[in-house]
């Protein structure tokens, strides 16, 4: 009996197996990775312990977009996705740096090494600005996915929480601690639909929501440039903070309010 769908030539892919293309960009993705964590190891003299912890952060995030992509099944995995790999790369380079910064804050020195800000600067600026890009490469394709855009969400609101761990170490542990809420809003917001699922139900289009989530990684990549005084870069990430947690809000009245009027939830 022939097969449901001709056998590419060469070894024919196991039934269940990711695509050669998304198996090809996740060993990219990974050997990207370590190699990363190991130019952080060596350029800033990071012990075993906390070459250790840079490479957790970094494959933490590189293992969630590998099994992102490689457990998808049901939308194809395009060209718009293979930017969003990249993009979660310099995510994952800016994890790896982390535990350089923190480490001695953590230790008791006031700031992180200014050298260590312009890294993190260095790598999450092109992160941030490539964010629009996956989009246009989808759209202009046709191969827009709803996992596509699942996938792009995640690596965004990675990068947010890493560079809200990095600016409260250069405002000042533990007194600017409050820069993490910044982060960590959007995970609180998935935590909650555990315990109120008409939240799941889809938001219309907002241009305050997507203007105000563009705010906040430029704020917090600015607020890391050492030129900046660090009065300017604690208040313009406060302003940061008020617009995104205006912005939940408005979500979470508008998903209150249809679910009370009787609107099926998604």
């Amino acid at each position: 009996m022939a097969p449901d769908h001709p056998a590419a030539p060469g070894r024919p892919r196991a039934p269940g197996a990711p695509p050669a293309p998304v198996r090809r960009d996740a060993a990219a993705a990974l050997a990207a990775t370590g190699a990363a964590v190991a130019a952080v190891a060596v350029t800033t003299g990071l012990g075993p312990a906390g070459t250790v912890l840079s490479a957790l952060a970094a494959l933490a995030v590189t293992g969630a977009v590998v099994r992102s992509t490689t457990r998808r099944s049901a939308e194809p995995y395009g060209p718009a996705d293979r930017v969003t790999v990249a993009r979660s790369v310099l995510v994952a380079a800016v994890a790896a740096l982390l535990p350089a910064g923190l480490a001695p804050v953590l230790a008791g020195a006031p700031r992180p090494p200014e050298p260590w800000c312009w890294a993190v600067v260095a790598l999450a600026l092109p992160a941030w600005l490539l964010d629009g890009l996956d989009g246009r490469v989808a759209r202009r394709t046709g191969t827009a996915t709803a996992a596509g855009a699942r996938f792009d969400q995640e690596v965004d609101a990675a990068l947010i929480l890493l560079l809200a761990v990095a600016v409260a170490a250069r405002l000042g542990l533990p007194g600017a601690a409050w820069v993490l809420v910044i982060g960590a809003l959007r995970y609180l917001f998935l935590l909650g639909l555990r315990g109120r699922p008409a939240w799941r139900a889809p938001l219309p289009p907002s241009g305050y929501r997507r203007t105000t989530a563009g705010v906040q990684g430029g704020t917090l990549i600015g607020a890391l440039v050492p030129w900046i005084p660090l009065p300017l870069a604690a208040a313009a990430t406060a302003v940061a903070l008020v617009l995104l947690v205006v912005s939940f809000g408005r979500d979470v009245v508008g998903l209150e309010r249809r679910a009370r009027a009787g609107t099926p939830e998604a």
